[in-house]
């Protein structure tokens, strides 16, 4: 007999880094996990002089270089993991002059990761949105008899484009994602480079093996804007619509310093340059702030925020546009107060699950429709002059589904329990990510808006 799920949304929690050049072995993190550090085998010779000067270095010392070779630092947390990723860097590129200034370069808070002043200071591009096609079936890799069907949820994608002709990869905006991940397909049709490296993803269901990693160089956005180049994890996402061609998150975002995603317009605003509050500062009495908080980092480096679901919780869940639909494990119900004999709580009659960017497919045995509110938790506010939250009873009821998803239960020690998706974030006209307003560099200050009625 086979069984099909009724709605398998797909989610994409996904993090990792990126291999320097020769390194027989990396490790990256498909999304509902946020890919961990590479990891760096011991490297010999300790009494190298050039060793003992990189350990002399100081942690920002040491990130600046890392940042002008153009290698990803946001996910590592101790400074013996930069210090052999710095290590490695030099061995493999002698010629490199980056480290000659490493010591004297310094970079100002505010200008973090901005590309040359004749950049454009705001980008508006299309943001477009997908779904999965009735006939689109993906098979889940743990049970022959289990597949995806849609699920309500949109996936919001922007056009990258590539150097030096006029090909361009349309990505899926994933902020639970660390980096790029392209389909293998695409690699083969765009002809990019790939580095044959071993490595492991972290995934929903767990841990899978990847086939190899690429690179794009000096890609732009349709208005000029020029990015960084990206390391790229090759993996196969067939459980995303097929008009994707991968996934792009958080190292693209943290390249500026305001992000909106326009789901009013259809565009996505990017600033090099921000100012605190945002889009406030322009039109505030055409906007109202419905939710707000400032977001955290988890290990596996991808944002949290702090919800309040019907006026119960907080819980802490994964900030996740690239994730159909809203889930809770038992961690994140429990933080509500609610458990599998709570009347409000429904065992799911049909088969329902989850999948995500492995093809892991993943039971979600239970359900809790939020009915009325849902905010963040917001400690700038002053007893009741804080945002509302979402007005449920005016767009509808939240299906939030129950399961023990593995990236939630990797992070139950860090208090994680749910994944916040595009069902709920995309019930405002304006999803902002505020750089500048953080608490912590790279870390935003997220706020849902609204259009007032005029």
């Amino acid at each position: 007999m086979i069984q099909l799920f009724m709605r398998i949304p797909f989610f994409t929690a996904l993090s990792f880094s990126f291999p320097v050049a020769n390194l027989k072995h990396h490790t990256f993190y498909q999304r509902t996990t946020k890919l961990p550090f590479y990891s760096v085998p011991p490297l010999q010779s300790e009494q190298d002089d050039f060793i003992k000067e990189i350990r002399s270095l100081r942690v920002k010392q040491i990130k600046e270089e890392l940042m002008d070779a153009g290698l990803d630092t946001s996910d590592v947390f101790e400074k013996e993991e930069l210090i052999q990723r710095l290590i490695a860097f030099r061995k493999n590129n002698p010629d490199n002059k980056s480290s000659d200034k490493a010591v004297l370069h310094k970079k100002e808070d505010k200008t973090y990761m901005t590309s040359p002043s004749s950049v454009p200071a705001e980008s508006r591009i299309p943001l477009a949105f997908h779904s999965l096609t009735p006939d689109q079936s993906v098979q889940a890799q743990n049970d022959k008899d289990v597949f995806l069907r849609p699920s309500p949820g949109k996936f919001p994608s922007i056009n990258i484009n590539l150097s030096n002709s006029d090909k361009s990869l349309t990505l899926l905006v994933d902020t639970a994602c660390s980096g790029v991940v392209l389909r293998p397909n695409v690699i083969k049709k765009y002809n990019l480079p790939t580095l044959n490296i071993p490595s492991t993803m972290q995934a929903a269901g767990g841990i899978t093996k990847g086939t190899s990693v690429s690179k794009i160089v000096s890609p732009t956005l349709d208005d000029g804007t020029k990015l960084e180049d990206m390391m790229v994890a090759v993996q196969d996402i067939g459980a995303l619509p097929v008009e994707l061609d991968g996934i792009i998150g958080i190292s693209f975002l943290q390249q500026f310093q305001y992000v909106a995603f326009n789901f009013e317009k259809g565009e996505m605003i990017l600033r090099k340059m921000g100012s605190p509050n945002g889009s406030l500062n322009f039109n505030p009495l055409e906007l109202e702030v419905l939710a707000e908080s400032n977001c955290s980092l988890c290990r596996i480096g991808v944002w949290t925020a702090d919800v309040i679901l019907d006026g119960r919780g907080p819980v802490k869940m994964l900030l996740d546009t690239g994730a159909a639909s809203t889930f809770l494990n038992w961690k994140g119900a429990q933080d509500c107060s609610l458990n599998r004999d709570h009347p409000l709580i429904t065992r799911n009659r049909d088969s329902i699950g989850a999948m995500g960017a492995d093809n892991m497919a993943i039971e979600l045995s239970h359900r809790f429709q939020t009915k009325r509110r849902v905010n963040f938790v917001n400690t700038l506010s002053i007893g009741a002059f804080g945002p509302l939250g979402i007005d449920l009873t005016e767009i509808g009821p939240l299906n939030i589904d129950i399961g023990d998803l593995q990236v939630l239960e990797t992070l139950k020690s860090e208090n994680v329990g749910g994944i916040l998706g595009s069902d709920l974030l995309m019930r405002c006209d304006l999803l902002e990510l505020d750089f500048v307003s953080g608490t912590k560099k790279g870390i935003p200050r997220i706020r849902m808006i609204k259009r007032r009625s005029m």
